[in-house]
């Protein structure tokens, strides 16, 4: 399966920093907007490599949502072909 360049950019992002990593810090590090990692984690979703996940924070407006990698996303390996 191939990922797309910014797919793979937030994938390697969260494989490296421990499987589960908060949308608002994968937009700063990658140096994007949350909207458009959002993208990118719902392209990781629909490919089974990736799942969202939602934890209530005390004293804040909204959930943080969090990039958790799924137990086939932790063993991928992006690839140039087309499976």
């Amino acid at each position: 399966m191939k990922l797309t360049e910014k797919s793979n950019e937030v994938f390697e992002y969260v494989k490296a920093n421990g499987g589960k990593v908060s949308i608002p810090e994968l937009a700063q590090a990658l140096d994007r907007t949350e909207r458009s990692v959002g993208a990118n984690v719902t392209d990781l979703t629909k490919k089974g490599l990736a799942a969202r996940e939602k934890v209530e924070v005390e004293g804040a407006e909204k959930p943080i949502t969090y990039v958790v990698l799924t137990e086939e996303g932790k063993v991928f390996v992006p690839s140039e072909d087309e499976e």
